[in-house]
């Protein structure tokens, strides 16, 4: 009985520590799982801490390069030097800019764009020199600029075919005031240009500042087929290079170079106009300093004067430079030269270039000198700021068939117009050099030319019936 109850005793002691045992074995399990888990909060802790510094290090430095990056939010013009040609084609910066379409448009649309182009026969005008007898149509304002009275009152006027739309983006990133764009759309070609105008208007703030008009020939109107845009998807540009436009397959259709010209100066919201190419990009803060020195000086009411923009070209693999002192370091170099010097020395030597090229004006524009076109400058082509009194560009010359600017500086000269020349604006051809002229493969313009010339003859006589002639004009 003893040894019986000896036996449950020690059974009862073995249970007892067995479960002894057992429970400190839980307590020491539950031990290190709050070990464990508090382990993994501290982690999380540590992660979290982690991913915060890295999302505030991140908004840090975008605040920063927002700061200091050269495009402004609300219209993109570039203020100081940039690697313009890094992408390899004008517009392609916008992508790197905006990504992502806007969910409005910054334009003004009118005639049903981008949905159709509606239009009546009262909305369409004619070539603002030929009138009537023009061979020539337009569609004024299918995208209309909105007036801004913090812009300078000076228009970047210029002309545009479906293979150079995208340039408009960057004269929206240099140019600091409104522009005027007459593009060229004879037949399909309205859909090609009006589907780049539609991307940039959803990509690019400062295309508000923009207005776009059509030119095409009579009998070649614009198809509406084709014209239907929805809001884009993405701001990639379309190097318009690579597109094909109407006069690549019909070489009967030359370019009207002049009622372009023509047509986005007379559509200018303000009376100083520059009259310009699609390719010339105009220097660091140009409109605005002109007005300033327009105030300053009390030019307002001098009748019978413009003021030259000097221009120039640089290297291919040069950045376009924003201020005088870049372009002169590039000249120094051998990087760049005044434009056409090696292809036609005469058309854009201008007066005192040599002084011009020495002087320091800052950050402001002044006149350098006054002068006017004539010998030995009499087959001189500036390209100038003026107004919408100018004589008009002759449309019966065209773009085929070379100096289609001509007339009309023969003209000022016959009435007597000075020409100022301006230090501290210029304006420069999108990198790339001309160094010699292309004889081969240029005997489709011999047609052209000829009439070109054709016509100078008729108009000169014109002139010399309707001005007093002076002999240093060089009529001929």
């Amino acid at each position: 009985m003893v040894s019986q109850e000896s036996q449950v005793s020690q059974v009862s002691q073995v249970s007892q520590v067995s479960q002894v045992s057992q429970v400190s074995q839980d307590s020491q399990v539950s031990q290190e799982s709050q070990v464990s888990q508090v382990s993994q909060v501290a982690r999380l802790g540590y992660y979290r801490i982690l991913l915060l510094t890295v999302i505030f290090t991140c908004i840090l430095l975008s605040t920063i390069f927002l700061n200091s990056t050269p495009y402004k939010a609300d219209n993109l013009i570039l203020s100081s030097t940039e690697d313009v040609n890094s992408q390899g084609y004008p517009g392609s910066f916008v992508q790197l800019v905006h990504p992502e379409a806007s969910n409005t448009s910054y334009c003004n649309f009118n005639y049903g764009f981008p949905y159709d182009l509606k239009y009546e026969v009262a909305d369409i005008a004619f070539g603002p020199e030929q009138g009537k007898k023009s061979q020539y149509r337009i569609l004024y304002n299918v995208v209309e600029a909105k007036l801004d009275g913090s812009l300078p009152r000076i228009t970047y006027a210029t002309h545009v075919t479906g293979d150079f739309v995208n340039y408009i983006l960057e004269l929206v990133r240099y140019w600091d005031g409104l522009i005027s764009v007459a593009a060229f759309v004879p037949d399909t070609d309205v859909a090609l240009v009006l589907e780049q105008i539609n991307q940039y208007c959803y990509c690019l703030p400062g295309m508000s500042r923009v207005s776009i008009h059509l030119v095409y020939p009579k009998k070649l109107p614009p198809s509406r087929k084709d014209i239907y845009f929805p809001k884009p998807t993405e701001c990639k540009i379309v190097d318009s290079s690579k597109l094909s436009t109407y006069r690549s397959f019909d070489e009967q259709v030359v370019y009207p170079i002049n009622v372009c010209r023509n047509a986005a100066r007379t559509a200018a919201l303000t009376e100083n106009v520059l009259v310009s190419d699609i390719q010339l990009i105009p220097s660091e803060n140009l409109a605005r300093n002109f007005c300033k020195m327009m105030e300053i000086y009390n030019y307002a009411e001098c009748p019978n004067k413009v003021y030259v923009v000097p221009i120039f070209e640089v290297e291919v693999t040069e950045n376009i430079p924003r201020t005088k002192k870049q372009l002169v370091q590039l000249v120094r170099e051998g990087k760049a030269i005044y434009f056409h010097k090696l292809v036609c020395s005469h058309c854009q030597r201008f007066p005192g270039i040599e002084s011009w090229m020495l002087t320091n004006p800052g950050n402001v524009i002044k006149p350098m000198l006054v002068t006017r076109r004539e010998v030995p400058y009499n087959r001189w082509e500036p390209i100038f700021i003026g107004t919408k009194d100018e004589p008009l560009y002759n449309e019966n010359m065209s773009w085929e068939g070379l100096q289609d600017k001509m007339l009309q500086v023969l003209e000022m000269c016959l009435i007597g117009y000075k020409f100022v020349v301006l230090d501290g604006a210029f304006l420069v051809h999108w990198p790339g050099m001309k160094k010699t002229k292309t004889q081969d493969g240029e005997t489709w313009r011999y047609e052209f030319i000829k009439q070109n010339e054709e016509e100078y003859d008729r108009i000169v006589k014109n002139l010399s019936m309707r001005y007093t002639l002076n002999p240093q004009c060089k009529l001929n």
